[in-house]
């Protein structure tokens, strides 16, 4: 079922308007990692230079086979949100507190999983479990909000908390131990990183972010 803000959703984006900020929004410490046109704030996962397998096509952000995308500075505590859908077939999610020193993007930092096959929307990689599961619809409209402030970090789809967690907890050490992510060092425990987009068959519309 789409939600009602999904719905508004739909047909907000239906026309491709460039994106815009309140002056309210502004004095709350929002601003753009992507308003439409620009992606100054990103590069290629372990380049310097952007990708060719994203581009911004009227106001969108559409990602195919190839690189991540990463962010050109570092933030630690932090509330980001967007609008993204898929195509059949498409995969989607977001990594953060990540360093792009892992041969693959999905295990350079904690992850809010989006879309892809046997995944779970907002969830984090197995970890732990949305506490509501949504079927993903293709081509379909979703709001997203990842908050992450300490270890608190919290998985929003469509004004509704699916999930939240605390890294570094027992139960967070526990399923490292239990995962492939064990070989890794560190895993999640940076206190700052970068954020990651991750995706093929992707489109993201109006990226915004504060720091908290």
């Amino acid at each position: 079922m789409i939600s009602a803000l999904g719905v508004l959703l739909a047909s907000q984006l239906q026309a491709a308007d460039m994106p815009k900020l309140t002056a309210y929004e502004r004095s709350q410490g929002w601003r753009f990692l992507f308003d439409g046109q620009s992606l100054t704030d990103w590069r290629g996962y372990q380049m310097s230079k952007l990708p060719p397998n994203w581009q911004v096509v009227d106001t969108y952000l559409v990602g195919e086979e190839g690189k991540a995308l990463v962010t050109t500075t570092y933030f630690k505590d932090f509330e980001i949100v967007f609008d993204w859908k898929v195509a059949p077939g498409g995969i989607a999610a977001v990594c953060f507190r990540s360093e792009d020193d892992t041969a693959s993007p999905a295990d350079a930092g904690p992850i809010m999983q989006l879309a892809g096959e046997g995944i779970t929307m907002a969830g984090n990689g197995g970890f732990n479990e949305p506490w509501r599961q949504i079927t993903l619809q293709p081509n379909v409209w979703y709001r997203a909000k990842l908050v992450v402030y300490g270890n608190q970090v919290e998985h929003w789809i469509n004004g509704d908390r699916l999930l939240s967690y605390l890294i570094d907890s027992a139960d967070w050490r526990t399923a490292v131990a239990n995962s492939h992510y064990k070989t890794l060092r560190d895993y999640g425990l940076l206190r700052e990183g970068r954020i990651i987009l991750t995706g093929r068959g992707v489109t993201f519309h109006s990226i915004r972010i504060r720091e908290l």
